[in-house]
This record gives structure tokens, C-alpha cells and sequence, in this order.
């Protein structure tokens, strides 16, 4: 009501300082939201490379450690020693001691950061040591204090502890026969090591690291900045990691990463404030809240001298622009001007114009509807394909390190690097083929070799241009439904061949196949139209491959059929428009 009441002048005063002040305040707010998930984003990602080197050389360490324990494990005369030795009654002769001695020597002597190597008969109590100054044998006393105090039932093969100022690395030796507990070897290491490890990360002013073994004592730490470091609550934070089956967190004002190593008989704890961002986010602030100044005080200055000269004007020609109409619009409001008012009216009636050609241009937004459906269904690709790959090849170079790691190292990065490519959304058979040829090297691998794969390709079908990843979705069907739960070999096929302007192409299986009630569901979702199943949030599948073959071939007979018997497995035909690489393609 107020102002209703207000002269034109003071409205005009009063509207250009709220649409310059709105404007500011949400620039400067979006500018520091899109500025701190960037930093977030950016730290996030760091510290998971970080992390992710940190656990690698960690583990080299770990392995490097389990190597010096083998030695009194692939040595049949040390392992025939301490088996004697550590029978009921035995005993430990010269000949036995020195080589045992002469052994802990050797690996005390190859590595500078060993103080001193234990060897503890755990049927006697007494215990071999090697140092650098000489070798002597005692009673156990209370030096097995740590390793007795570990709960039952946890892992024995490399246990660590933190013991003063050394780190201790244990393994326990077997007898083959009954897995009977005959002695314990223990490392004495000088943490410098662990701790040029952790101190090679490049981390902000208030970062920490904190490594612990497989019992939550912690073994090594790398704290930054002021912060207090709360066992107690990291142990928490740490076991909530675990539980919920997550490597990163938000809490307490700080992110947090977990990382295990060595298959969980240490985990890298690694964790950084939120300060740290905020702090590089002050300079923004202060930037916008000076411009946002600036820009007040120009607006009240221009307000005031503006707002009386031109209220009249924009007046008068506002009531010429009410009683316009685009149909009644003949391409001027009246007399040319040349001020501001001169240009609000040329913009008015370039808008009036404007109206006229968008109606015009319904057509063309339609087409541009149907390329972004296209693209949208193109994009759903399964993440969870790219999960079980590397959990492959993780799972493979932790057991073995086998020289076939590489070759599904490449398959993976041609498999990335075809479908990160949004260059083209049209592909030959020939390249589509190429790609599959990499999925099944990596589904073979995955489950264990049972996976026969067939090709029956008419040549003259290989420059025919295809939608890209139309054929992989099909293939994933067959494993996740067909094949998954069969025994034996896995037979999977893929077949082309062109029928007048029609491309043919064909994937089967030998899987487990539907029963007629279970086809006649999947009948029926292949039957929806494209635009339901972009609305229904179709994932990667039948109906994704549907859907891309009628929005871009829409005449009839186009798209997915499918024939499948129980037992006897399941024949996919995927029709489309024959169309060679280098002719001018006929569908929208």
C-alpha cells in the first residue's frame, strides 16, 4: 500500500537499489557456494590420490617386511631348526644357533632401519636375539606383554606394534602338519622410515595422518597444525568407515579418509579441517563484500540523479506499451529516441519481433527435444561394470602379480577411453565390436575363463553406422541375467547381417533363458516409447536400447525383439536402419 502511493520517482529510486542489490548479494553468494565445492571437491580429490599413494608405499614396506619373515620359513634347514628347537624338550645346538644368528645378521646388515631381530620359542619361554653389537640367548621374561594381550582369533601371519621408539613387526611359524604355534619372530624397527613415508605427502598447514594396526593402537602419526588428536573418537570415526562399508566421511568440522593396507593388518587414517578451505575462501569474501560496497554506493548516486529525468518518460511510454499487442504490432511505438528511454522502447520492440520468430522456431525445439532425449539415454552407463573391473584387477595383482594384470590394464583404459568420447554420438560396427571385444577380455577374466565368445559378422556390415554403446547394455543382460547362475562354460554370440535397408544384429546366449510369463513382462516393458522411459528413469538395459533405437529410427519394425525358452537360453535382435559411414544418414 505504501508504495501505491509513492510518486513514480521514489519507486524508481527505491526498485533500481533492490534490483542492484539482489543481483549482488546473489552473484557474490553463488560465487562463494561454486568456489568452496570446487576447493572441497579439489581437496577431496587430492587427498584421495594421496591416500591412495600413501597406501601403496605402506604396503610395499608391509611386503618388504613379510619377505625378511619368509626367509625363516623357505629355508628348510632354519625351518628344521626351529622346529627342533622348539619341540617339547628341544634343544638348540651350535650348529643350529649359528645359522639362525647368521641368518638374523644378514637381514639386520641389509636393512639400515632394523635395530635388532627376536626369535621366541614359545614352548620354552626363551627367546634368540640378534643386534648389531652381538647375539645372546635369554629367558622371554615379559617382552611377549603385546603380542599375548591381542584377542583370540585375530590374524598371526604380520602382526604390528608400537613399542617406544621402535615400531615392532611380528610373525608367527607354524608347524605345517597341525598349524601348532612354535615360535615368533619379531623385527625391531627405527620408525624413521614409516616416518619419511608420511612426511613425503604434500599436506596443508592442518592435515594429520595416523596409521594403526589390525587392533586400533596406533602405530605412527603426522599431526598438523593445533589439533588435538582424539584417539577415542578417531577409533570411532574409523569403525563408522568400516561398518557402513565407506572410505570417506565428513565430521567434527573435518573430511576424513580410511584407507586399509596390506588387506586390513594396518589402516592409513588421513584427515584435514574444513578451516583449511574457509581460510582460502576469505579473500572472496572480502572481494565481494567490496564490490558489493562499490556497487551500492554508484546505485544510490545514480538513483537519485536518474530517477527524476527519466520518470516521465518511462510513463508515457509505458502506457503506449499496455496498449500493444504482438498481433496489433507494426514495428514502432512512436518516435525515434536517443537516451535511455530511446533504448528501453528499440528493446521492447526488438522483443515484440523477437516473439514473432520463436513461435516460428516451435519446430526446431522439438528436434532439439529429441537430440537431448538421445543424449540422455546415451549417457546411462552402469558404473557398477567399472567397480567389478577394478576390483579384477586389484584382486589379481594382490594375489600374484600376474603379467596379465597389464593387458586388462589396457582393455580397461580402451573401454574409459571409448566411452568418455561424447565426440560422436554414431559409431561403425566395426568400432562398436572393438569395444565389446575388451568387455569380454575383462568378463572372461573376471569369471575365471568360463566365457566362449562367438562372432558371426557379415563384412559388409561393418561401416554401418550404429548408436554408440547400443550393443554392450545387451551383452550385460546376458551375464547379469542369463548367465550369472549357470554352470559350466558360458556361450555368448554376436551376429550382423544387412536385409534390404535393414541392419540385423543379434546376441545370444546359452544361458538359464525366461519362462513364458517372465518374456512376456519384458515383452511389455520393450513395448514403452521412449519419452516414458527417460520420464521413469529407465536404467542401462533392454529398455535403454529400446528406447535409443525408436527415437532414432521411429518407423516401424525398428528396435528390440526377443525369443527365449528355459534352459535354452536367450536370442536378442536389435534392427536399425543400414546406414554406411560416409552417406547421409536418414533418421532424426
Amino acid at each position: 500500500m505504501i508504495m501505491k502511493n509513492m510518486s513514480i520517482r521514489k519507486k524508481i529510486l527505491i526498485s533500481m537499489l533492490a534490483f542492484t542489490l539482489i543481483p549482488i548479494l546473489v552473484v557474490a553468494g553463488v560465487a562463494l557456494s561454486i568456489t568452496y565445492r570446487t576447493m572441497r571437491d579439489q581437496l577431496i580429490y587430492d587427498r584421495r590420490m594421496s591416500s591412495s599413494w600413501l597406501q601403496a608405499r605402506v604396503a610395499i614396506a608391509n611386503g618388504d617386511a613379510m619377505d625378511k619373515f619368509y626367509q625363516f620359513e623357505v629355508d628348510k634347514d632354519i625351518k628344521e631348526d626351529i622346529l627342533t628347537w622348539c619341540a617339547k624338550d628341544g634343544a638348540l645346538d651350535y650348529s643350529a644357533r649359528w645359522r639362525l644368528i647368521s641368518l638374523m645378521n644378514s637381514i639386520i646388515s641389509m636393512d639400515s632401519s632394523i635395530n635388532s631381530i627376536e626369535l621366541f620359542n614359545l614352548a620354552d619361554d626363551t627367546v634368540l636375539t640378534a643386534e648389531r653389537s652381538g647375539a645372546s640367548l635369554d629367558e622371554t621374561g615379559d617382552r611377549l606383554a603385546q603380542w599375548e594381550a591381542r584377542d583370540d582369533g585375530r590374524q598371526s601371519n604380520l602382526v604390528f606394534f608400537r613399542s617406544g621408539q621402535e615400531i615392532l613387526a611380528a610373525h608367527q611359524i607354524v608347524r605345517f602338519e597341525d598349524k601348532q604355534p612354535l615360535a615368533l619372530a619379531v623385527i625391531h624397527y627405527r620408525p624413521y622410515q614409516l616416518q619419511r613415508i608420511l612426511s613425503e605427502i604434500e599436506t596443508e598447514n592442518d592435515e594429520s595422518i595416523l596409521l594403526f594396526n589390525d587392533q586400533d593402537e596406533l602405530i605412527e602419526a603426522d599431526l598438523g597444525g593445533d589439533w588435538k588428536c582424539d584417539t577415542e573418537r578417531v577409533l570411532a570415526i574409523k569403525g563408522e568407515l568400516l561398518d557402513s562399508g565407506r572410505t570417506e566421511a565428513y565430521a567434527d568440522g573435518r573430511f576424513w579418509f580410511l584407507c586399509p593396507v596390506s588387506g586390513g593388518k594396518m589402516f592409513i587414517v588421513l584427515t584435514v579441517s574444513n578451516q583449511t578451505i574457509m581460510a582460502a575462501l576469505r579473500p572472496t569474501v572480502l572481494s565481494c563484500v567490496l564490490v558489493a560496497v562499490l556497487a551500492v554506493a554508484a546505485s544510490v548516486v545514480c538513483s537519485v540523479v536518474y530517477s527524476k529525468a527519466v520518470s516521465l518518460p518511462i510513463r508515457r511510454l509505458a502506457d503506449r506499451m499496455k496498449s500493444v499487442t504482438i498481433n496489433e504490432f507494426s514495428g514502432t511505438l512512436g518516435e525515434e529516441r536517443e537516451d535511455e528511454i530511446g533504448i528501453l522502447q528499440d528493446s521492447f520492440e526488438y522483443m515484440m519481433a523477437r516473439n514473432k520468430e520463436l513461435i516460428a522456431q516451435q519446430y526446431e525445439s522439438q528436434i532439439a527435444k529429441r537430440n537431448a532425449q538421445l543424449r540422455a539415454l546415451q549417457a546411462q552407463i552402469n558404473p557398477h561394470f567399472m567397480y567389478n573391473t577394478l576390483q579384477v584387477i586389484g584382486g589379481m595383482s594382490l594375489a600374484s602379480g600376474a603379467a596379465n594384470v597389464y593387458g586388462m590394464t589396457v582393455a580397461l583404459s580402451d573401454i574409459m577411453r571409448y566411452c568418455l568420447n561424447f565426440s560422436k554420438e554414431m559409431v561403425t560396427l566395426r568400432e562398436e565390436l572393438e569395444y565389446l571385444a575388451c568387455y569380454i577380455m575383462i568378463q572372461d577374466e573376471r569369471f575365471g575363463g568360463r566365457v566362449r565368445f562367438q562372432r558371426a559378422i557379415d563384412p559388409d556390415t561393418e561401416r554401418c553406422l550404429i548408436p554408440k554403446l547400443i550393443l554392450q547394455p545387451l551383452m550385460e543382460n546376458s551375464f547379469e541375467h542369463g548367465l550369472l547362475d549357470k554352470t559350466g562354460d558360458w556361450e555368448i554370440g554376436v551376429s550382423s547381417a544387412r536385409e534390404g535397408d535393414d541392419l540385423v544384429i543379434e546376441v545370444t546366449d546359452n544361458g538359464l533363458g525366461m519362462d513364458p510369463e517372465r518374456l512376456a513382462a519384458v515383452r511389455a516393458a520393450l513395448d514403452q516409447d521412449a519419452e516414458r522411459a527417460l520420464q521413469t528413469g529407465a536404467h542401462v538395459g533392454l529398455a535403454n536400447v529400446q528406447a535409443r533405437a525408436r527415437l532414432r529410427y521411429p518407423g516401424p519394425g525398428y528396435g528390440v525383439t526377443i525369443q527365449s525358452r528355459p534352459g535354452q537360453g536367450t536370442r536378442v535382435t536389435l534392427r536399425l536402419g543400414a546406414v554406411t559411414e560416409g552417406e547421409e544418414e536418414g533418421h532424426v
